[in-house]
């Protein structure tokens, strides 16, 4: 499959930040690299997860793509895929001890509770969730807020802010990465157990 290269007005568009040509060079890209990832990790699904990981990536790294990009999404897709491979070949008694601490830690927190979000509400953990969510960017915040806590829908958060769905998509996940970094394992647990 040959597919002709980013055009650098696309390009320009995105380095100011333009989320319809996000959208655009996505949607004509996706399957394509999907492709690429397929070939090295032979997972159809896994391989959508590496296309999204690296679509977030190009997004938050938006400012700094240069024509021509096409190659960069490649070797990108290349590089996630074959750490993916690397990755999945964790040492089973380390993860073996990281399940045993996420349980510990729903156990203590969460599942002891007659009402898991009420314990989560009324617990410190909250008020250090809180402060990360606060700290996320302007436009991943609202998504973030507006899934957690109001409980819409992408499709309804999409018509509300007037932006795609795929654009909410990408930025929960941005949202998560973010949260995930700053606040570990069992912090995202609890927060990934009320989305």
């Amino acid at each position: 499959m040959n597919l002709p290269e980013i055009s650098e007005n696309l390009i320009e568009q995105l380095n100011h930040g333009n989320t319809k040509a996000f959208d655009k060079i996505y949607h004509t890209y996706y399957l394509y690299l999907c492709a690429i990832a397929v070939y090295y990790v032979h997972d159809k699904r896994v391989a959508g997860e590496i296309v999204n990981d690296v679509f977030v990536a190009f997004w938050q790294n938006r400012h700094h793509i240069t024509y021509p990009a096409l190659p960069y999404l490649r070797r990108a897709i290349q590089n996630a895929s074959i750490s993916y491979l690397r990755s999945s070949y964790f040492n089973e008694k380390q993860m073996t001890e990281q399940m045993e601490e996420i349980w510990a830690f729903l156990e203590n927190h969460i599942l002891s509770s007659d009402n898991p979000l009420q314990a989560l509400e009324h617990s410190e953990m909250n008020t250090i969730i809180m402060k990360k969510v606060e700290e996320l960017p302007t436009k991943c915040r609202a998504i973030f807020k507006a899934s957690l806590y109001e409980g819409k829908t992408y499709s309804e958060i999409a018509e509300e802010q007037n932006i795609n769905v795929t654009t909410v998509r990408v930025q929960m996940k941005i949202a998560l990465t973010k949260l995930r970094e700053s606040l570990g394992t069992p912090y995202m647990i609890a927060i990934l157990m009320f989305l």
